[in-house]
């Protein structure tokens, strides 16, 4: 007995804590968030993008980007920091603060993904060995063989794509077997 009430103290105490704590760095820190709807995983419903901010200052910020279906469900996650997703890497010593104006331009930015096609994405010619040696353009990866790339993309799938770096996009589609979200190509120069 004197054991169950030892650890219900315990588990209380640690409960109290943990939300304490949480509660006060939101309040000092850089809480932001943005949303935009946008129809991608379903016919006829809406999806929702929500890229947010967290951190002790902006400048310091961790940034995700989170699409949740139009019931709620989480579909796909990608966090980095603010500054390398403007300008690459850590900020260097002295770097000029960050405004809350500035972070909630970003996630506003951010959050308002581009819809494509899958059929608009380059060729993976036969005879080359990657998708980026047969773009003329920009160079593009995927993690798909040539075979099921092209099968994607003959299919002209909705996608979205998003900033995952300073001069990086990412493409998302529905994949048509599993019913989940697929990155199909990163591009950038």
């Amino acid at each position: 007995m004197r054991f169950l009430l030892i650890a219900s103290a315990l588990a209380l105490s640690a409960c109290t804590l943990s939300t304490n704590t949480a509660g006060n760095e939101r309040a000092a820190g850089c809480a932001r968030s943005a949303t935009h709807n946008v129809a991608w995983s379903t016919d006829g419903a809406e999806d929702t993008i929500t890229t947010s901010s967290d951190g002790p200052t902006c400048a310091q910020a961790v940034v995700t980007f989170v699409a949740r279906s139009s019931a709620g469900d989480p579909l796909w996650v990608f966090a980095t920091t603010y500054y390398d997703m403007t300008s690459g890497g850590i900020p260097p010593e002295g770097a000029p603060a960050v405004t809350e104006e500035q972070m909630d331009t970003f996630l506003s930015g951010w959050a308002d993904v581009t819809l494509q096609r899958s059929g608009e994405l380059p060729e993976w010619r036969e005879g080359f060995d990657t998708l980026s040696a047969s773009a003329p353009t920009f160079s593009y990866d995927t993690p798909l063989g040539r075979e099921a790339y092209e099968e994607m993309r003959a299919r002209n799938l909705q996608m979205i794509c998003y900033a995952a770096a300073v001069e990086a996009t990412q493409c998302l589609l529905m994949d048509p077997a599993s019913h989940a979200p697929l990155m199909i190509v990163a591009y950038g120069p």
